[in-house]
């Protein structure tokens, strides 16, 4: 996959919680611009099944525009009443202002996780599995995949809802589903819902404040000089998440030589050796690289400085959003955190002043 790692450079993340998140649709989602995956839904042939033939006459142009889409709260996508039909239903606010994690838990023990994401196109797929199948459903485009969990084999379906062909989508993700029948169910329903609120237009907005991170566009603060100090990365190879909270230099992939500019907003404290950066309260954290954890999957070492930059909300009140400078590659502990270090300042000078 070749996703914010979507939700690669996001096993970068701030707390363990939040990898988990990501490891777990980073084998769906996609939300690069510049990045497409071998087994990219171009190559599917768009097919319709006897459900979308008899709800889907035509295809239909959407009046959401991106920008709608930026400034939504993807929490508000999926009607917390659709879900409720499989089981109890807990929103999470994700890491990022263009995700939400829903936690959905049936009779018994089984339970779910559902993943929202807004990206710039539809999911990457793993190396190995069949590629998505395009459906027309409403009059609205879907790219529909599944896969199994390599670890315990349950089943994970993921459903793109594209508000412009290839370039706008909103992506679901359900995973962890031991019995192998839920997993599409939920997706399918959570789709249909979110082809409901994009067809009325009655998106809800995430009310960002006006010094938000949310607002900025982490590419923009990164000059190409600069990541050129990375060793082994084309600091002209930029990938830019669709919301901008976050930008890769180089690769888009933790398992290749990358830099990276991450937002995220956390209620937990910065974890690694605590510094200061322009006054501002951070920590440097260093990850060993990995072979295969069943988490990430392989990863190269990377090193991230951590800044704190302000009270997050109101949608996540009481949160920190965060901004994270992370470089990865197969250098020396050393050289990856003496990078990381020198150019998190360089990026902190650029933030308004919250």
């Amino acid at each position: 996959m070749t996703a914010w790692l979507a939700r690669g450079a996001r096993g970068a993340a701030v707390s363990a919680a939040a990898a988990l998140a990501i490891a777990l649709f980073a084998a769906g989602c996609s939300a690069q611009d510049s990045v497409q995956d071998k087994a990219s839904p171009d190559s599917a042939p768009p097919r319709t099944s006897a459900e979308s033939t008899r709800s889907a006459p035509g295809k239909v142009t959407l009046s959401v525009t991106p920008d709608d889409l930026r400034g939504a709260d993807p929490c508000k996508l999926i009607d917390k009443k659709v879900l409720a039909e499989f089981g109890k239903v807990e929103y999470d606010r994700g890491i990022s202002y263009g995700q939400c994690d829903i936690r959905l838990d049936g009779p018994g023990d089984w339970s779910v996780s559902v993943f929202v994401d807004l990206q710039s196109g539809p999911s990457d797929v793993n190396e190995g599995d069949p590629a998505p199948t395009s459906v027309l459903r409403d009059g609205v485009t879907v790219y529909e995949s599944e896969s199994r969990g390599g670890l315990t084999g349950d089943k994970n379906c993921t459903r793109d809802v594209m508000v412009r062909e290839r370039t706008v989508a909103v992506a679901i993700g359900v995973y962890g589903d031991e019995s192998g029948t839920r997993a599409c169910p939920i997706a399918d329903t959570a789709a249909a819902d979110v082809i409901r609120l994009l067809k009325s237009g009655g998106l809800t907005s995430a009310r960002h404040a006006p010094d938000s991170l949310a607002n900025l566009d982490a590419c923009e603060l990164m000059k190409e000089s600069e990541a050129a100090r990375v060793p082994d990365i084309d600091p002209g190879e930029v990938h830019a998440e669709f919301t901008g909270q976050a930008c890769y230099w180089g690769a888009a992939n933790i398992d290749e030589p990358n830099l990276y500019v991450l937002f995220q907003h956390s209620d937990d404290l910065l974890e690694g050796r605590p510094l200061t950066v322009a006054g501002r309260t951070a920590a440097v954290k260093y990850r060993p690289a990995e072979e295969d954890s069943w988490l990430i999957g392989p990863s190269l070492p990377t090193c991230s400085v951590d800044v704190e930059y302000g009270e997050a909300g109101p949608t996540v009140k009481g949160q920190t959003e965060v901004v994270s400078v992370g470089v990865t590659g197969d250098s020396s502990r050393e050289r990856l955190c003496s990078l990381a270090q020198e150019l998190a300042p360089k990026v902190v000078a650029r933030l308004p002043k919250p």
